[in-house]
């Protein structure tokens, strides 16, 4: 390698991106957790979430720009550049791509690429915002689990399920066998285990028959799981083929019993044409005292994973709001 100084191999042009990961990666054991940073056109939001990863004091970030599908999303790419480019609080590694990728095609190739060189990654798209103490857990967290290879990642989502089932719970984390993708973690070989061949994940789900219960992770899994590997025809759907991994291989996301987690993009995001039923909000007033934590043993807890499941079982309102906003939009069939 060649010996450049660490703040010049950061601006130097022509060093490729890989050696600047591994000079990262070389600085030694003891070096910050990285952030990769997935971003397209969406500059008003990633302002904020920009905002949120200076105010949660991440130590290191590299920043994935895919290029725009097409001439009308040029100039958001060209600004949400701009907005990176004028970072003068850390020194981010960008990686500009001309082509796109698209989100699955990115966050593939990007982490696939963090990966190379770092044993551990805190994963953020433009769109999410984390709450202050977000990086500090999601380090504690992939300290705690490294070991179990029952644990395929962490994230810092709540969803506002009913807490009032929970009282008596003993811990501040609890183990729940869906992906998220709103703020997550995760460590080099697990990444690598999961398996985006969906003729492979098609052929594993039908030998396992009934034993494969996506309705564990919740009464919408069947559904996702059906239109991005059997069907395929869900687009974007890379988070979805990583749950159909977890629940072929038994595996679980740690999930913080209060959420550090705000999506700003569920109105114009990739599956998402209006916002859902409910709200998300950072629980500032629910951290451990002391930032001490009470990590949970992995293995399900039928007392939070209840409720949990409950949280994903429609309704008769949140189908009427839904049937509401579909005639409304014109989406109604």
């Amino acid at each position: 390698m060649v010996a450049v100084p660490y703040a010049q191999l950061l601006t130097t042009p022509g060093i490729d991106f890989r050696l600047r990961m591994a000079f990262d990666a070389k600085r030694g054991s003891g070096a910050p957790v990285p952030v990769a940073l997935f971003v397209y056109r969406r500059a008003e939001q990633l302002d904020r979430t920009l905002s949120c990863l200076r105010a949660a004091g991440i130590e290191k970030l590299y920043v994935f720009s895919d290029g725009p599908k097409d001439a009308a999303a040029a100039e958001g790419v060209a600004m949400v550049r701009e907005l990176v480019a004028a970072i003068d609080w850390i020194e981010p590694v960008t990686f500009a791509r001309t082509e796109n990728l698209g989100l699955s095609g990115s966050i593939r190739s990007g982490l696939d690429s963090m990966f190379e060189t770092h044993a551990r990654a805190i994963v953020i798209e433009d769109d999410i915002c984390i709450a202050p103490e977000f990086h500090d857990f999601a380090c504690q967290a992939l300290e705690r689990y490294e070991a179990s290879d029952r644990v395929a990642g962490v994230t810092g989502l709540r969803l506002p399920f009913d807490r009032r089932g929970l009282e008596g719970y003993p811990y501040d984390v609890f183990l729940s066998p869906r992906f998220s993708s709103w703020g997550w973690a995760t460590w080099r070989d697990r990444w690598r285990s999961f398996s985006f061949d969906k003729e492979a994940l098609r052929g594993r789900i039908a030998a396992a028959g009934p034993a494969f219960r996506p309705e564990r992770a919740g009464a919408d899994m069947a559904g996702m799981v059906h239109e991005a590997v059997v069907a395929q025809t869900l687009t974007g759907s890379w988070d979805v083929v990583c749950a159909a991994n977890m629940l072929l291989d038994g595996r679980y996301f740690v999930t913080p019993m209060w959420n550090m987690v705000e999506n700003t993009g569920l109105s114009d995001g990739a599956h998402f044409s209006a916002p859902p039923p409910w709200q998300l909000r950072w629980e500032s007033d629910r951290p451990p005292a002391g930032g001490r934590i009470r990590f949970a043993p992995v293995e399900e807890s039928d007392q939070v994973l209840r409720e949990y499941r409950r949280f994903f079982t429609p309704n008769r309102r949140t189908l009427a709001r839904a049937r509401l906003h579909a005639l409304l939009t014109g989406r109604a069939r």
